[in-house]
């Protein structure tokens, strides 16, 4: 036999029947006629059962041949294809013992001259090998639970003597919407927890208590009133909100022992229960905990201490589950000396990284520093699992170029010693970008690291978009060379503000989706789904448009008013038809009901510019506005009066250019506006923190609060000349910004001319 490794982790031992002799030569169907039966025992469990009942569909459908399904107490008979371990399988082969040592997912396709024998390891290895033997063989892809690629073969020669194969990884979850379908998964040999996997696909890893678990194992409500010594202790004080355990504390680790003892009683069906820390900061700084954080170089030990007290208390009575924990955050390092027990899996997370590179080129020092702890996890740990990210959380549709990352990041994993993978991605609704083909080629790759990723993902294009193929293939280049050309780094909350894209790359988006439904017009279920991939251009674009200074609006000077362009109109139209038609309910993975973004931009109507301001005299007019800055923490735009300024003078722009400050400070501004002809002005006030604007002392804008750059608008009618104009801004940390922007008769949108800014002599 010859041995084929496959990335170093998957085994498929393959031996070629043309190496063989003539003897061998074994046909499944010849011209359209079923050459033998399909071998199943009539006690076999219910996956094994379907891996018949599969075999028999799917080589029906591709040869138009009947295949009989005979229990093993039947004669065996040449020809006939042995599905499992049963009492045909000793006749068939000398074998029989190697079958049944065989792992859970694990198969030997065997090809003995005058049989077939697909069997597999229980409960799911079997039915994998049915899977194997159709994709591996003869072609078969199911791309989503409605597009497949079935070849068409009148004949099915069987062109080997032997395959083994097993998965690299133990845990493959592509968690995406789109691939929680059972046959689906199961044909794709996912074994993810999220899938609607049944008892006739093998079942699955089977959490209970996913993730975040320490409140539902020892519920603050219950206990802190009495104990509060059971839940962290921060900056002196226990907490009954936001709080964490005392991991070292002993009643705390008998209290969660019993609690998980009880949900495995409880729950017998799942595999992995979850002991793990909660969705925020606010780890114990008790006196034990900190000592044993700060012996072993990470704020994991303490949680490890409880982790693994847990496991080996339930070792015995439960020799079969898994006791899971989270590297997460403040707990993602590795301690020095601990390790955890052989039925604990610890499952590192990525989230704070740029998904744009992969770990092992990206220069972020997020991305170096996930590297190193990848490969210190690996040399420690024996049930490494990775959370991994594919998506943006707070917007769904945003554009997410991170397709070329996945089979480096995947293949780096499994290189060292990562066992399992979940692929968090678009998961409360179906059809996010490209999200089917996301988890497809998560799919391919987890089973097999070494799949070609280009290949994975031209047949799903081929198969999914037929002849707008190249077009979306295009578009998907169009991003990932941005993001390579431009070095652009990707968290997991990027919006239609960030360097991914800008105004040129949606409009070349723009023409590619039209050039691709133009292509696939006389096909209508093809044409909905390239509609389906164009929602995340248009979801930028309207984000863009609505957040930019009221883009979506063009200035009507005769009606005095603020006119929805067609273009745009046009275009959140088509947003919410094909949506609505294609199952999406969700824009991100919290607060984000389509209905409701729906009724944001419903609201979006004719602006009337209100009565027309009149201007007002100026004495001794002259350049600039006056300006005051003052030092301080703000959270809003305070009331300046009786606050001192620490600096003060002349302003010819709103802008940051009056002082040196970047933290804790505000300014105010305030003059004149100088309207050079009667009409119709549009203001857009840009900041970063908060800010207002007023024009003849009445609030115009409103930006006020702690938040990233947002730009707010208004319209205003003036007639030419002088209007009294103030601008007041705060900044509390990280990042600043401050803008104003016009339009007007005879203006293009820019920031205000220093032309126009005036003040009043003293």
């Amino acid at each position: 036999m010859r041995a084929v490794l496959i990335s170093g982790v998957v085994l498929l031992n393959v031996v070629c029947a043309s190496a063989q002799s003539k003897q061998r030569e074994l046909f499944l169907v010849k011209d359209g006629i079923a050459q033998g039966r399909i071998v199943v025992a009539a006690e076999a469990p219910a996956s094994t059962k379907y891996a018949a009942e599969e075999l028999q569909r799917f080589l029906r459908e591709m040869s138009g041949a009947t295949f009989e399904v005979v229990p093993d107490t039947e004669k065996l008979k040449d020809g006939d294809i042995v599905v499992g371990c049963n009492n045909a399988l000793g006749k068939a082969t000398r074998k029989k013992s190697l079958y049944k040592s065989l792992g859970n997912e694990s198969y030997v396709l065997e090809n003995t001259g005058k049989h077939l024998i697909i069997a597999g390891g229980e409960p799911r290895g079997t039915l994998y090998g049915v899977y194997g033997l159709l994709e591996d063989v003869y072609g078969c892809r199911w791309f989503t639970p409605a597009v497949s690629r079935i070849p068409k073969l009148s004949t099915l020669k069987v062109p080997f003597t032997s395959i083994s194969g097993a998965p690299a990884l133990e845990y493959r979850e592509p968690f995406v919407a789109d691939c929680f379908d059972g046959d689906w998964a199961a044909r794709n040999r996912m074994n993810s927890s999220s899938a609607r996997l049944e008892e006739k696909h093998g079942g699955k890893v089977t959490y209970f208590g996913f993730v975040h678990t320490f409140n539902m194992l020892l519920p603050p409500d219950q206990y802190f009133d009495q104990h509060p010594e059971y839940f962290s202790l921060v900056k002196g004080q226990r907490l009954k909100e936001r709080t964490q355990l005392c991991c070292t504390n002993d009643e705390v680790i008998r209290i969660v022992t019993e609690a998980v003892k009880k949900n495995m009683r409880e729950h017998p069906d799942a595999t992995v229960f979850s002991v793990s820390q909660n969705d925020w900061l606010n780890y114990c700084e008790c006196d034990r905990c900190t000592a044993l954080a700060e012996q072993e170089g990470s704020q994991l030990a303490p949680v490890l201490l409880l982790v693994n007290s847990v496991a080996k208390a339930v070792a015995q009575e439960f020799p079969d589950k898994l006791i899971d924990t989270l590297a997460y955050q403040y707990t993602r390092k590795p301690p020095k000396t601990m390790r955890a027990e052989p039925n604990v899996v610890i499952r590192l997370c990525s989230i704070e990284c740029c998904f744009a590179h992969s770990f092992v080129t990206c220069d972020s020092p997020e991305n170096v520093a996930f590297e190193q702890d990848v490969i210190d996890w690996g040399k420690i740990c024996n049930r490494l699992w990775v959370w991994n990210y594919n998506t943006s959380f707070s917007n769904y549709f945003m554009p997410y170029p991170n397709l070329r990352v996945r089979n480096d990041n995947i293949q780096f994993y499994v290189q060292n010693n990562v066992k399992g993978i979940f692929e968090q991605d678009v998961y409360t609704t179906l059809n996010g970008e490209l999200s089917g083909l996301s988890g497809y080629l998560n799919a391919k790759l987890l089973w097999n690291p070494a799949y070609d990723e280009d290949t994975a993902i031209d047949e799903f294009l081929d198969a999914v978009y037929g002849k707008a193929a190249p077009l979306v293939r295009e578009y998907i280049e169009l991003l990932h060379n941005r993001v390579e050309a431009h070095n652009i780094h990707m968290d997991i909350w990027i919006g239609p503000e960030h360097p991914v894209i800008d105004d040129g790359v949606l409009e070349a988006a723009d023409h590619i989706w039209d050039a691709a439904e133009a292509r696939v017009a006389d096909q209508p279920d093809v044409l909905e789904r390239v509609r389906a991939a164009r929602l995340s251009v248009d979801f930028a674009v309207i984000e863009r448009e609505r957040t930019e200074g009221l883009k979506m609006y063009e200035i009507d000077h005769t009606a005095r008013a603020l006119k929805v362009r067609p273009e745009f109109a046009g275009r959140v139209k088509r947003f919410f038809e094909v949506a609505e038609r294609n199952g999406v309910t969700n824009l991100r993975e919290s607060q984000g009901d389509i209905n409701a973004y729906k009724k944001e931009l419903e609201a979006y109507t004719d602006i009337s510019s209100g009565p027309e301001r009149k201007a007002v005299k100026v004495r001794g007019a002259q350049p600039g506005l006056r300006f005051r800055a003052y030092d301080g923490e703000f959270s809003f735009v305070p009331n300046f009066d009786g606050l001192k300024p620490g600096a003060e003078g002349i302003a010819t722009e709103i802008g940051l250019g009056v002082t040196q400050r970047r933290d804790a400070f505000a300014l105010d501004f305030d003059g004149y506006f100088l309207a050079p002809q009667d009409g119709v002005y549009l203001f857009h006030l840009r900041s970063n923190d908060g800010s207002k604007l007023y024009l003849g002392g009445e609030e115009l804008i409103n930006n006020d609060g702690l938040h990233k750059i947002v730009v707010k608008s208004a319209i205003a009618t003036l007639k030419k000349g002088y209007h009294a104009i103030r601008v007041s801004y705060f900044e509390a940390g990280g990042q600043e910004d401050l803008g104003l922007f016009v339009e007007g008769p005879g203006i293009m949108k820019s920031s205000v001319p220093a032309g126009l800014l005036w003040h009043s002599a003293r």
